[in-house]
């Protein structure tokens, strides 16, 4: 039973080198895939992937748990993924209630209790940090280890390949920007929404400024992609967000949330029906014809937003308000009522 057990992780470890080697060079796809992959061969709750940029560790993916943390940002000084990349070794976390080497606080703030934290390096360059974790104690054995450590090379190297691929394509500067941006449109991604998000809510706790978040659902999507097929469907989403950008402003955020949904951060002084207007005639102004070789598209996008605190304090609660104003936004304009 041992062997069949072994083989068969053997065939799991194959299957995800595979998976990672003939992925699209796509630093955000990696990520995703790689956390993934990671939780669901260690049979974890959840598993992110942290960044460095500067002093601090970036939540720029996660899986499972752990994915209403994307964009958490943690002082890299005092961390146990921190330690990890100072010492360029594999760490083991039994419980982080009895761990001195882990900041608990930030544990609890996951919800983890045992983890193991693994540093990506390919040659001298740090990639960053996975780490798969479990509400449990002692969850994690030492073959859970090894398995990790044998997809570390594969993992850290297509994440290298990817990003040197975007730099000569792209001209681009760091692993930061292409971990933040979404490779279609050029616009922030998932992870940097809500990076942004956390620290516009700190910010506003400070000041008399307002925050509001809008979400867009581009209506039709799908419809695009069956008839004209995905490079017709490419070219909706990216026409959508150029015809956006003109109206985002320095201290606001538009990202592209993953497949035709977006999210708009605004801090601003101004009063809620001025922010109700202004966001009615964007969506006015993005929405309308496009010409994709010679084919007449029309862009419609249902539109919810939520204001801190009116609707929530916190990252999840705005959202989950948003999102569902939104659908309530797209049923009526299915129905005509809303035109």
């Amino acid at each position: 039973m041992e062997s069949s057990s072994s083989d068969s992780t053997l065939e799991k470890i194959l299957k995800i080198q595979t998976e990672l080697t003939a992925a699209k060079p796509d630093v955000p796809y990696l990520l995703d895939r790689i956390t993934l992959r990671a939780k669901e061969i260690t049979g974890s709750e959840g598993a992110v992937f942290e960044l460095v940029e500067g002093e601090d560790l970036v939540y720029r993916a996660a899986s499972g748990k752990a994915e209403n943390q994307i964009g958490l940002r943690l002082p890299m000084k005092g961390s146990f993924s921190g330690l990890s990349l100072q010492s360029r070794s594999t760490l083991y976390c039994v419980d982080s209630e009895e761990d001195d080497r882990v900041n608990r606080e930030a544990c609890r703030v996951v919800g983890l209790r045992s983890m193991i934290v693994l540093p990506l390096f390919f040659d001298t360059e740090v990639l960053g940090v996975l780490k798969v974790y479990s509400s449990k104690v002692g969850f994690y054995s030492s073959n859970d280890t090894h398995v990790l450590n044998m997809l570390s090379g594969t993992m850290a190297a297509v994440l290298h390949n990817a990003y040197r691929w975007a730099e000569r394509e792209k001209s681009l500067q760091s692993m930061a920007y292409l971990a933040s941006h979404d490779a279609l449109t050029g616009i922030y991604n998932r992870s940097a929404f809500y990076d942004y998000l956390r620290k516009g809510l700190f910010q506003i706790t400070n000041d008399s400024r307002f925050l509001t978040i809008a979400l867009f659902d581009l209506d039709g999507l799908k419809n695009v992609n069956d008839t004209y097929g995905h490079a017709a469907g490419d070219f909706y989403i990216s026409r959508f967000a150029s015809r956006f950008l003109p109206f985002v402003q320095n201290q606001d955020i538009l990202a592209r949330l993953g497949g035709d949904e977006f999210g708009l951060i605004l801090i601003h002084n101004e009063p809620k029906k001025s922010i109700v207007n202004l966001l009615e005639h964007i969506r006015t102004a993005v929405e309308g014809e496009i010409e994709f070789e010679s084919t007449k598209l029309q862009i419609k996008t249902s539109m919810g937003f939520a204001f801190y605190s009116e609707d929530g304090v916190d990252p999840e609660t705005l959202m989950a308000v948003a999102d569902s104003r939104m659908y309530e936004n797209k049923r009526a304009r299915k129905k005509g009522e809303i035109l």
